[in-house]
């Protein structure tokens, strides 16, 4: 009997030793199959939940965070100051970032360790930096005229201590120009000399945001870690979307782009909307012909027009496009980007329908045959983009798309066009006009 698709567990091939496990994955996570099953399947009962919160504290330390995006110019200066200081090449990336409690911290700082406690005045609450050991070590001994080495994971002593506050000054202060200026400027208020004595430090915190960041000091490789309390994150107030956030997002895929370049995908001129229910979707047959709004091209008279070229689920965005007919084929001119999701359809396209002449009757037979529940289906508008073609494209001719290009589209007048749920083409047809609506024939369905 086919299991429900919640109840569904990956499954392992006949010749898996259940005794062996992947590394990293202790045998009391997993659950064991009945007795006799022929698969193996498991799952993970102890993954951590993430609550909305924690995803939104995420996403904006996320955004803060010098390595994780932007031009990297505060990066870069305080590396470059480091160099300065300790004649040496130091290099910040990130790592990960997580949300936790604040006891929490007893399981991911190490002992012994060492911990700066932070002021972001004029705030009480207390933030954290916990650097590696060993790039403390080798951080004093290149400060002090040494070769840089670590001399053994030994804790600092109390000259030491004073030396890396002088460096994590230095930082700071290199720091403070380039952070927003809605945020605390940073202040080192002293060392925490426990784990136990950190936790107390935040006080009565919910949630703090962990943000480990790998680091180099020439050879020698080691970890920081900050902690910083939910409620100075919750103070920062990222931009919305807009041409910060566009030159963000530009800057992170650059920075990708060798890995990218290759990666192929579509490039789809919209020219028109309908919605339409789900029942009249599965009784839409050939011939039928399916009302559409706002279609912004007359391909059916050879005439331009305007429309959005989306690349995937176009969520992020869609550029804006002029359509003209050169030579015989349709051409796009980019004119412009338009943020965000793409708006619905007016109230009045909700009354687009399929043709009366559908067969009905095999609808009938399929919600019979289904469970009680089916019928709630067949309410769910769904959202139908009309394309007049779909032109591949990669990665790297995506990043390189800008205002003025222009496109060939590879259509002529008269080709069908296609109709797509969700960027899934379900049917190909020609565009007619009915009684002064306009709406597209199918010639056939997809899939």
């Amino acid at each position: 009997m086919k299991q429900p698709t919640s109840q569904r567990r990956a499954v392992q091939p006949p010749d898996f030793d259940p005794d062996v496990t992947s590394p990293g994955i202790p045998l009391d996570q997993l659950e064991r199959p009945p007795s006799g099953s022929r698969h193996k399947p498991y799952r993970f009962s102890r993954l951590p939940k993430v609550s909305r919160a924690q995803v939104l504290l995420t996403e904006r330390i996320e955004w803060l965070m010098p390595a994780a995006g932007g031009d990297h110019d505060t990066a870069q200066a305080v590396s470059a100051r480091m160099k300065d200081l300790l004649d040496e090449e130091v290099r910040l990336q990130l790592d990960h970032i997580q949300v936790v409690p604040p006891v929490h911290l007893r399981k991911i700082a190490a002992e012994p360790t060492f911990l700066a406690v932070l002021s972001p005045a004029p705030q009480r609450t207390r933030g954290l930096l916990e650097i590696d050991l060993g790039l403390c070590h080798a951080s004093i001994d290149k400060l002090l005229g040494g070769a840089g080495d670590a001399t053994g994971l030994r804790p600092l002593t109390d000259i030491e201590e004073g030396v890396m506050g002088f460096i994590i000054l230095e930082a700071l202060k290199t720091l403070a120009p380039n952070l927003d200026q809605g945020l605390p400027r940073p202040r080192l208020e002293g060392c925490a000399h426990s784990v136990d004595e950190a936790v107390a430090l935040l006080g009565e915190e919910q949630q703090v945001v962990v943000v480990q960041l790998k680091a180099t000091l020439g050879p020698q490789a080691g970890f920081l870690r900050l902690f910083i309390p939910a409620s100075v994150v919750g103070m920062t107030n990222p931009p919305g979307e807009g041409p910060e956030r566009r030159a963000r997002r530009l800057v992170d895929v650059e920075r990708n782009l060798g890995r990218l370049k290759a990666v192929k995908t579509w490039l789809v001129a919209e020219i028109g909307q309908a919605e339409i229910s789900s029942r009249d979707l599965r009784g839409v047959r050939t011939g039928d012909v399916v009302l559409v709004d706002e279609l912004t091209v007359r391909h059916d008279k050879g005439e331009g027009g305007n429309a959005r070229l989306r690349v995937g689920t176009g969520r992020a965005g869609r550029l804006l496009a002029e359509i003209s007919l050169e030579d015989g084929h349709y051409k796009a001119k980019i004119s412009g980007y338009q943020a965000g999701e793409e708006p619905k359809v007016a109230p009045e396209a909700q009354e687009a329908n399929t043709n009366p002449g559908a067969s009905e009757g095999n609808a009938d037979v399929s919600e019979s045959a289904q469970g009680e529940g089916s019928d709630l289906l067949n309410d769910i508008p769904l959202q139908i983009a009309v394309e007049l073609a779909r032109v591949p494209v990669t990665a790297e001719q995506v990043v390189a798309l800008k205002t003025g290009q222009v496109l060939d589209l590879n259509k002529v007048p008269g080709e069908p066009v296609e109709m797509s749920v969700n960027g899934k083409v379900v049917a190909r047809g020609e565009i007619v006009e009915i009684e002064g609506h306009l709406g597209v024939r199918i010639l056939s369905l997809v899939g």
